[in-house]
C-alpha cells in the first residue's frame, strides 16, 4: 500500500513585489493498494466494482478507506472517501495474480463554501488476449463489447512481440485489445483454470471535480 498527501500551490504575483499577493492551495489524498486475486478455493480477493460513467451531476460511487500507520513518530492517517482512478492486473504463466487499485480523494481546500461533485468519465484500457491468456473476467475486467468494438462490430486490437538471441532463443508475442470497461475487480489469483496462462490488464478511470 502506498499513500500520499499532495498539495498544489497557485501563487498570485504582482510586479514590483517578491511577496505573493495571495496563495491558493488545493490538496488531494492519493492511495494505491495491491491486492491478491482469489485463492484456489475461490475465497479471498476483491469484489467487482462498477466503473460506469456518470449520467447526472451527482457524486460518483466512492469507497471508504482508512489507513492508520504505526510509526516511531507522528504520522497523519489517510482515512476518508476515495474515488477509483485506475485498475490493473498482472499474472505470469507461473505465479499469483495481483491487482493494483489507484484512488484519489476530493480536492481539499482551505476555504471553499460551495459543493464539489466528482464525476466519472468513460473507463478505457487494454487487456491481453489470444492463446495462452486469461479471459477478461478472470483478470477482473468486465468489458462493454458494444462500446469497445469498431463500427463493424470487430474488436480493436494491437500486436507486439520480442525475441532474444541464445539457446534456446525465447520470446513473447501478445495481442492487446483496446476496451471500454463497465466494472473491475474480483479477479482470480490462483486456480487450476488459469495455470500456465498469462494475465495483463489495465483500465484508466477518469474522475473530474466539478465546483458548484
Amino acid at each position: 500500500m502506498q499513500f500520499g498527501f499532495n498539495p498544489q500551490v497557485q501563487r498570485l504575483w504582482q510586479l514590483g513585489s517578491w511577496t505573493p499577493y495571495d496563495s491558493f492551495v488545493t490538496k488531494t489524498k492519493t492511495l494505491t493498494v495491491n491486492v491478491y486475486g482469489s485463492r484456489p478455493d475461490t475465497t479471498g480477493g476483491s469484489i467487482s466494482v462498477s466503473v460506469s460513467p456518470s449520467t447526472s451531476c451527482v457524486d460518483a460511487d466512492n469507497i471508504v478507506i482508512g489507513v492508520q500507520p504505526a510509526s516511531c513518530s507522528t504520522v497523519s492517517d489517510i482515512s476518508g472517501n476515495f474515488y477509483l482512478t485506475g485498475y490493473s492486473y498482472q499474472k505470469e504463466n507461473l505465479g499469483y495474480g495481483q491487482e493494483t487499485w489507484s484512488f484519489t480523494s476530493k480536492p481539499l481546500l482551505d476555504s471553499y463554501s460551495g459543493t464539489i461533485v466528482m464525476l466519472r468519465g468513460i473507463a478505457e484500457g487494454q487487456i491481453a488476449t489470444g492463446g495462452g491468456v486469461m479471459t477478461a473476467s478472470q483478470m477482473g475486467v468486465e468489458v462493454n463489447d458494444v462500446a469497445s468494438n469498431d463500427a463493424y462490430g470487430a474488436a480493436i486490437e494491437g500486436e507486439s512481440g520480442s525475441v532474444s538471441a541464445g539457446t534456446p532463443g525465447l520470446g513473447e508475442y501478445s495481442v492487446e485489445r483496446y476496451i471500454v470497461a463497465s466494472a473491475v475487480g474480483a479477479s482470480i489469483g490462483r486456480s487450476a483454470a488459469v495455470d500456465g496462462a498469462l494475465g495483463r490488464a489495465s483500465v484508466q478511470i477518469p474522475i473530474t471535480p466539478i465546483y458548484l
